[in-house]
C-alpha cells in the first residue's frame, strides 16, 4: 500500500498540511538533548484523612516551598506543585482609575492526588488579567491558546502601523 495521497483526491480527503507554529511534544531524540532540570524533590506529609504518612515527587521543576505541608497534617487535596512564572505588569483602567494588573502569565502545575485525573499530571495555567485564569490546559489547549495571541499579535502590529501612519500624516498637516 502507498504511502502517498494522489493529486486529484478531493481537498476534504486530502490530509492538512502539517501547521509549523503548533508547539509539538519533543520526540525521544529531541528529549535527549534537551536540557536536564533540576532534579524533582521527594517528601513526606501527614494526610489528615487517613493519619498515615504520604509521599510526594515534585514535578520536575517545581518553586512551590512544601515547608508547612511537611510539617502539619495536610488534605491530600491541598498538595500541589508548579514552576516559576514570569509576571508581567501593564497599566489598565478599570472604571475610570489606572492600576497596574498582572497580565498573560502561565506556569506548569500538577497536582498529584486531585479528584479530577486531568489534574493530576501536569498542565498549564494562563493568568489572561489579575486573577483570571484559564486553568488545566493539556499540549494541546495551550497551543490554541498561543495560536490566538500569535493572531492577535499580528492584528496589533497591524494597528501600530497605521498609528504611526496616521501620526505622520498628522504631524504634515499641523
Amino acid at each position: 500500500m502507498s504511502n502517498t495521497v494522489p493529486a486529484n483526491l478531493p481537498r476534504m480527503f486530502r490530509p492538512e498540511p502539517k501547521l509549523t507554529a503548533v508547539p509539538v511534544q519533543p520526540t525521544a531524540k529531541t528529549r535527549e538533548t534537551l536540557p536536564a532540570g533540576p532534579p524533582a524533590r521527594t517528601w513526606s506529609f501527614l494526610d489528615r484523612t487517613t493519619g498515615n504518612m504520604q509521599d510526594v515527587t515534585c514535578l520536575q521543576g517545581c518553586v512551590a516551598d512544601h515547608t508547612l505541608d511537611m510539617e502539619s497534617p495536610q488534605h491530600p487535596h491541598d498538595i500541589w506543585c508548579c514552576t516559576a512564572s514570569r509576571d508581567v505588569y501593564l497599566p489598565i483602567a478599570e472604571s475610570g482609575k489606572v492600576e497596574e494588573f498582572r497580565v498573560l502569565s502561565a506556569f506548569i502545575r500538577q497536582e498529584p492526588f486531585s479528584r479530577h485525573l486531568h489534574e493530576r499530571v501536569p498542565h498549564a495555567q494562563v493568568e489572561i488579567v489579575d486573577d483570571h485564569w484559564m486553568e488545566s490546559l493539556d499540549p494541546d489547549g495551550l497551543a490554541t491558546v498561543i495560536l490566538t495571541l500569535e493572531a492577535q499579535l499580528t492584528r496589533f502590529r497591524e494597528v501600530h502601523a497605521q498609528l504611526v501612519e496616521l501620526r505622520e500624516q498628522g504631524r504634515v498637516q499641523l
